[in-house]
């Protein structure tokens, strides 16, 4: 059953009692208290007359029965002496008082009154008036007619009720259907400020909620598709960077097995076989550290940037030292908010690039100031706009470096990358002249 419908009958049901009990009220309960109302009012008034009366002389008492009688017209006065001669009124009318007048409540009191001479006088109030039992018969008479025309207006009424209690509602549920296609900008009706109006408001509130939650998992769905395309490129190149090496070092390995040619010198190749196994080492244990980066796990806090770098770069330093660079340090206290662990472990792949490709007595500068961190060095090759899109690609190397023995695995700043990013820095590398190759951190969000 429908909302709308139970109001109806619920309000009608209501109505209809109500009006049943009140009609109950005037059929038993009024004629009784109007009864009993109208008797107390007519024996007060013979009351007054009995204690104006008592007291006064004789002549007084005959002379005022005749004004006192007028008082209330539904009261009849009697007197009598001791010997029970009626002194008032004149002629025995008293006996048919309420039988003319078709009175259906009768009843006497009796009072005793005294005159000034001594002498003693019986007093009779007879009294008599309409009930409201003859109305009675006349609201039973038209009982059914009223009944029928209450159920109509009553019906009428509850139904418009009904039905615009139950607007709001309709419309409510209306739109609820509507938001199931999750489609934006829908909204609730809000009017008033009763519980439907509060319903419409929390509706909308969830509503938005979900549209924000639903658009939040779109956005870490994406996230997470890229994360295992990248993860997946990642497995891909690091298979084709152990490819190499190994077919390198099978093939040393089968000619030294047969004593083919030059393989024959086994101490020779045994060192390029454990030369060849020391740089898979460090490619391996690099790759370990860029699959097992996850910044989201480990705790940050506030530390001073200028502090910790001057610590975790001593080791770097002294090597720049030793290939007798031009080194300027300039760091500022610098308050920041991350992990501690990997920010500098990011800082000092970038310091150790600059000093491995700087030239031999070329310069490297590293300023902290106003939230920012430059490292900048005089570089054997600035890189081309090519190199520099690519240079965060992991494994990637520019030609000029792999032909180094220090070239490195290529893993280092697809490190750097990873760590600023969670961390939400943002960062720049980049050629400013036509010697120096720049790294701009801004630590300005943080």
């Amino acid at each position: 059953m429908g909302i709308v419908r139970k109001h109806f009958l619920i309000v009608t049901s209501m109505m209809v009692g109500t009006f049943l009990l009140i009609l109950g009220f005037l059929y038993f309960l009024l004629p009784v208290y109007y009864n009993q109302t109208k008797e107390q009012e007519i024996k007060q008034s013979y009351l007054s007359i009995v204690k104006e009366l008592d007291g006064q002389s004789e002549a007084d008492i005959r002379t005022k029965m005749i004004e006192l009688d007028k008082i209330d017209p539904n009261l009849y006065l009697l007197l009598e002496d001791e010997e029970g001669e009626i002194l008032y009124p004149d002629e025995p009318i008293a006996a048919t008082y309420s039988q003319s007048d078709n009175h259906d409540q009768v009843g006497i009191w009796t009072n005793r009154i005294t005159s000034q001479e001594g002498q003693t006088f019986t007093l009779q109030g007879e009294y008599g008036f309409q009930s409201l039992f003859v109305i009675n018969r006349t609201l039973l008479f038209l009982f059914p007619f009223v009944l029928v025309l209450v159920f109509l207006l009553v019906s009428i009424v509850a139904l418009i009720y009904s039905r615009l209690s139950n607007r709001r509602i309709t419309a409510i549920s209306e739109v609820t259907r509507q938001m199931q296609s999750l489609e934006p900008g829908l909204s609730c009706p809000v009017e008033g400020h009763d519980e439907v109006a509060h319903l419409a408001k929390d509706i909308n509130v969830l509503y938005q909620h979900l549209l924000g939650n639903m658009e939040e998992l779109k956005r870490e769905n994406e996230r997470t598709q890229a994360r295992r395309k990248q993860e997946a490129d990642f497995v891909r190149m690091t298979s084709h960077e152990l490819k190499t090496p190994i077919a390198s070092m099978l093939g040393l390995i089968d000619g030294m097995i047969y004593n083919v040619g030059d393989f024959k010198n086994h101490e020779k190749y045994l060192k390029q076989c454990r030369e060849i196994l020391q740089e898979q080492s460090h490619l391996v244990q690099s790759v370990l550290e860029a699959t097992t980066l996850d910044i989201g796990e480990q705790r940050e806090f506030e530390f001073d940037l200028a502090e910790a770098v001057r610590k975790e770069l001593s080791p770097s330093l002294h090597l720049a030292n030793l290939k007798q660079l031009q080194l300027d340090l300039e760091l500022e206290p610098v308050i920041v908010r991350a992990n501690q662990l990997f920010l500098l472990k990011a800082i000092k792949n970038i310091v150790d690039n600059a000093i491995r490709y700087t030239v031999e007595g070329g310069r490297v500068r590293i300023i902290l100031k106003d939230h920012q961190l430059l490292v900048e060095n005089q570089a054997e090759k600035l890189l081309r706009l090519e190199e520099l899109e690519q240079i965060f690609q992991p494994f990637y190397r520019p030609d000029y470096s792999r032909s180094k023995k220090d070239g490195g695995t290529g893993i280092g700043l697809y490190l750097v990358q990873q760590v600023l990013d969670q961390h939400g820095f943002t960062y720049q590398f980049e050629a400013v002249d036509d010697s120096m190759m720049r790294f701009t951190i801004d630590f300005s969000q943080s």
